[in-house]
């Protein structure tokens, strides 16, 4: 079993607020590009006021960043936003919390920016860099950091300030349009300072297996799995429009993708239609790579594995890099075994996110669940089950 640890500091400054405090946690988690939450409650002490005065002041809304140290090693962080109080009855505060990139929710991009033929990371650190200095320091985030280096692909991107949008939809169309990858990764320096970095890549985050070490097996280290295979949400048509507004008169863009892999592979034409916000849309050509950019994430049929571990297995969850690749190998009713017992199924996909349920004083037992990623039903070996053989004495054309 895992030990736990959590603790508070200031949002702006940085500042310890409270150690070891005394929170039970239901479950916390972590996606790539997009937020993540935490649930958890602080446990209150009818017996000792003065300790309930100093923990309640170190997890005051909007102030306040949770961080969860599994083994001494950081695994998340990010600001409490409510406080979720249903009962003083049952003597404990439940705390409403989001991964750090949760505060870009609440920056306005309230001037127009222009980025001509720029790289597209050095956009990002350009609206998260905007986001957090645009009243020093009351918009600051203390201890962040952002990856460095170049994606290489280099556009002019304009961000009207005349359209208020939220710095986070800004990040996201950036995201969905050149297909890039961003994580918020919370982490201690050398110091020992608690401290968030926006780790960026293109085409993706993490590590290929081998390198990555991770292994999951059922039976195994794994005590269950799920394995959706997903196919109503997809599409491997897409119709998208934008409005360029830099003339006089409002003009609609249009762009268009198709994955003729999937067509041509036998499966049914299916159409999405998108509506391309947030930039100054200039040419059809950019909205074209926006569809583009959207089509992987719907095209052929979408595997997602979800992997539950035990607590205290390898690989633990500060053992896990978001994005790495990672060999999965299953044996059950839903993949029986194959010829000399080997797995049903034997696949290689992506951590994309994960939630972890720490022990609790309830009963909760302590597990981690892994979702896997960037598995579809063309990129991943499906056992398919062999003709029937028909009975002695019949033609073997008919039944």
């Amino acid at each position: 079993m895992s030990q736990y640890r959590y603790l508070t500091t200031d949002l702006i400054t940085g500042e310890l607020l409270g150690d070891w405090l005394p929170i039970e946690a239901q479950s916390f988690s972590r996606t790539i590009n997009t937020s993540a939450t935490a649930t958890v409650s602080l446990i209150l002490n009818d017996d000792d006021k003065a300790a309930n005065i100093a923990n309640l002041a170190a997890v005051v809304p909007r102030k306040s960043v949770l961080w969860v140290l599994q083994d001494n090693a950081v695994i998340w962080g990010g600001p409490i936003w409510d406080w979720n109080h249903q009962s003083a009855a049952d003597g404990t505060l439940p705390l409403g919390c989001s991964s750090m990139d949760s505060v870009m929710q609440y920056r306005v991009v309230s001037d127009t920016i222009t980025y001509t033929n720029m790289d597209i990371f050095d956009m990002v650190r350009g609206l998260i860099t905007y986001a957090v200095t645009k009243t020093v320091p009351y918009c600051s985030i203390a201890g962040l950091t952002m990856t460095q280096g170049e994606s290489g692909i280099r556009d002019t991107v304009t961000f009207d300030g005349t359209q208020y949008q939220l710095v986070s939809d800004a990040l996201t169309t950036l995201i969905q349009t050149y297909e890039i990858e961003i994580s918020w990764r919370p982490y201690q320096d050398a110091e020992g300072n608690f401290k968030t970095n926006v780790d960026m890549a293109y085409p993706y985050l993490g590590t290929t297996f081998p390198e990555s070490g991770l292994v999951y097996n059922f039976p195994g280290n794994l005590i269950d799995y799920a394995f959706q295979a997903t196919g109503s949400a997809a599409a491997n048509v897409i119709y998208a429009t934008a409005t360029d507004d830099s003339g006089n008169n409002d003009t609609t863009l249009t762009g268009f993708a198709e994955d003729h892999n999937d067509i041509n592979a036998g499966f049914p034409r299916m159409e999405m239609s998108l509506s391309a916000q947030v930039i100054d849309w200039t040419t059809n050509a950019q909205v074209t790579n926006y569809a583009y950019g959207y089509l992987p994430q719907v095209t052929d049929t979408q595997l997602t594995p979800v992997l539950t571990l035990p607590g205290g297995v390898y690989p633990k969850i500060s053992q896990t890099v978001l994005g790495s690749a990672a060999q999965m190998s299953l044996t059950s009713a839903l993949h029986p075994a194959g010829a000399g017992g080997s797995p049903g199924f034997t696949g290689v996909g992506r951590v994309t996110g994960w939630t972890v349920t720490p022990p609790s004083g309830g009963g909760q037992a302590e597990t981690a669940t892994v979702t896997m990623g960037d598995m579809t039903l063309a990129n991943t070996a499906i056992p398919v089950a062999p003709p029937p053989v028909p009975p002695k004495g019949h033609d073997p054309w008919f039944f």
